[in-house]
């Protein structure tokens, strides 16, 4: 095993990052698929439900329960590999394989391979681009949910098909691409939709496993992120990869439903799944199923363009190549991980003030926080040998490393907190200052109305009196404010001026944009009334070939006519005549004779 290359942990063992907030997402969207419920008649939600995309129409109506930090967990216990699309996760010491294999075995769509995936060959025909007009849409983009609901609202006269449509883009744009609720999905997928047959038997199998892929490659799991596309496959993989957990928090349903995404309902939510997870390491009835097994040709499903890791392939090889009682250990996996994680709430930082040489302990946890004031621990040592240290010129070690900013706490931040602190104190002052003068005032004029002009008694000489208490920090203070109104007045004044610039040109482009589309307005109109002229004079032009047949097919038939009627009227020949007399003398001579 030692000669072996195998993979190595994203995080430290035990150093996992704990989940800020929950994993954030846009499939499952309620309102899309009620709008769909609404729209298609009861026969062609039926046909929807039952059709080889159905799948997610039923997992909609199970309301399965999101467990963000399972799947957090899960995430953090990830292996570093180098493939682009397939995803290693250490339970223990067993590792766990999520690719193209599970996802089609938990969803049962189609994940036949085909070339050009994401961008097949389909023509823009005139029945698409009415019916992206109908919706709304430009032929060069795919509807978003946002308008898909807009068309689903007026679509009651539209046809079955342009129905059945609509109810195929709400589960590409709701499920498949999953993306945000405004944002348009991808035009060379969503126009699939006008063959039907097609579009069902797509490979979507492969296309949804890819869009989270594809998110997650991307994500900090050391803060809050949101996932694109149909996250919630990666939790039931969970369940089924660790079936005593799936049991105790998955709410599995009797009778094992198909496909496996169906089998549970999710909705057990627990604070503590690192706990769980762990608990289904140590116990000695629980099993782990690491992949689905298949021959070891087909264990390596094919992608364009992806990285070849023998680290992956090894582990592959292993399991193939074991005994049967063969189980890994955590001697086979190194306990350090590629990158560094700090837990943030047993983490300290300290911190050097270089004006008064004070040390300061501030906590990671607090800093977190912007709401809440952070927390200031003041130094153990007592002030005298601060002030000693600083006198010889020797500062301690933990001191001295204090000012190599840590996990975003440095010299810049301290500043700035100080700075805030003396702001609010500035404000303090001169509130109290005007206070002091108002209060003069008031006495001035009671001591005007009462009379009293005893020396120091008078309102000036208290106001002297009050106001000398501070006398230079007051002024200085006086001073910094007015300074602070006059800046602030011109970057009011600067502001303004921006402001008034870029609303002028944003005008600017509006009424550019509305002469250009008051021409293109005009250049369509002029068009259309070329093409009703050009359609008007070949329309004369048929009717005069038309009356010019007619004519010479009634010329035609009176020749015609004409002709039978001469035939008629011609005279008969000669030998006809002498033939017709001879007859009639053989006919009177035989009458004679007879």
């Amino acid at each position: 095993m030692d000669s072996l290359e195998l993979l190595k942990r994203i995080f430290t063992l035990g150093e996992k990052p704990f989940p800020i907030k929950s994993i954030a997402y846009h499939t499952d969207d309620s309102k899309l698929f009620s709008a769909v419920r609404d729209a298609l008649h009861d026969d062609e939600n039926e046909e929807l439900k039952e059709s080889r995309l159905g799948v997610f129409l039923k997992f909609k109506e199970m309301d399965f329960g999101w467990a963000s930090r399972l799947v957090h967990y899960m995430l953090c216990f990830q292996l570093n590999i180098k493939k682009k699309y397939e995803l290693w996760s250490l339970v223990g010491a067993d590792p766990v394989r999520f690719s193209l294999i599970e996802s089609e075995q938990l969803t049962g769509l189609n994940c036949e391979y085909i070339e050009h995936l994401e961008n097949p060959r389909c023509e823009v025909t005139n029945e698409m681009s009415s019916f992206w007009e109908r919706i709304g849409v430009s032929v060069d983009a795919g509807p978003s949910s946002e308008q898909i609901i807009r068309a689903l609202k007026r679509c009651q006269e539209w046809s079955r098909d342009d129905r059945m449509r609509l109810g195929y883009l709400a589960i590409f744009s709701g499920f498949i691409e999953g993306r945000k609720y405004s944002s348009a999905t991808r035009a060379s997928l969503a126009r699939l939709v006008m063959d039907l047959e097609k579009f069902e038997n797509y490979p979507w199998g492969i296309v949804v496993f890819k869009v989270v892929m594809d998110s997650l490659r991307a994500k900090d799991f050391t803060k809050s992120y949101t996932v694109d596309g149909f996250i919630q496959v990666l939790q039931v993989w969970i369940y089924h990869a660790m079936p005593e957990l799936g049991a105790n928090y998955g709410n599995p349903l009797p009778n094992k439903p198909s496909p496996p995404l169906l089998a549970f309902k999710g909705g057990k939510r627990c604070k503590c799944f690192k706990d769980a997870i762990s608990r289904h390491v140590i116990s000695q009835n629980s099993t782990t199923y690491i992949y689905v097994e298949k021959n070891i040709e087909e264990m390596f499903p094919k992608w364009d363009n992806d990285r070849e890791d023998v680290a992956v392939e090894n582990i592959i090889q292993v399991m193939f190549n074991a005994p049967p009682n063969w189980k890994w250990t955590m001697n086979c996996w190194e306990n350090e991980g590629i990158y560094l994680w700090t837990n943030p709430k047993t983490h300290v930082v300290y911190v050097k003030e270089e004006s008064s040489l004070k040390s300061l302990v501030v906590r990671e946890e607090d800093i977190e926080r912007p709401s809440k004031r952070a927390r200031i621990e003041a130094p153990t040592e007592p002030r005298s040998k601060n002030i000693s240290d600083a006198r010889s010129g020797t500062i301690p070690e933990a001191r001295s490393e204090a000012s190599i900013p840590v996990s975003g706490v440095d010299k810049a931040y301290i500043e700035k907190y100080f700075k805030d602190l003396t702001d609010v104190m500035r404000d303090g002052f001169g509130t109290c200052l005007k206070e002091m003068k108002l209060l003069g005032n008031k006495m001035d004029v009671v001591e005007k109305k009462l009379g009293i002009t005893g020396k120091g008694t008078s309102s000036n000489d208290l106001q002297h009196t009050t106001s000398s208490l501070p006398k230079r920090g007051l002024r200085t203070l006086a001073k910094q404010k007015e300074v602070k109104e006059v800046k602030e007045k011109e970057l009011k004044e600067k502001t303004t001026k921006v402001l008034e610039k870029a609303l002028a040109k944003a005008k600017e482009a509006k009424t550019n944009e509305a002469k250009a589309n008051e021409a293109k307005a005009n250049e369509a109109k002029t068009k259309e009334a070329k093409a009703k002229e050009i359609k008007a004079k070949e329309g004369k032009a048929k009717e005069k070939e038309a009356k010019e047949k007619e004519e010479k097919e009634t010329k035609l038939a009176a020749d015609a006519l004409l002709g039978d009627a001469n035939r008629r009227k011609r005279p008969k020949p000669k030998r006809l005549m002498i033939k017709c007399c001879l007859l009639n003398l053989r006919r009177v001579l035989m009458l004679v004779l007879s």
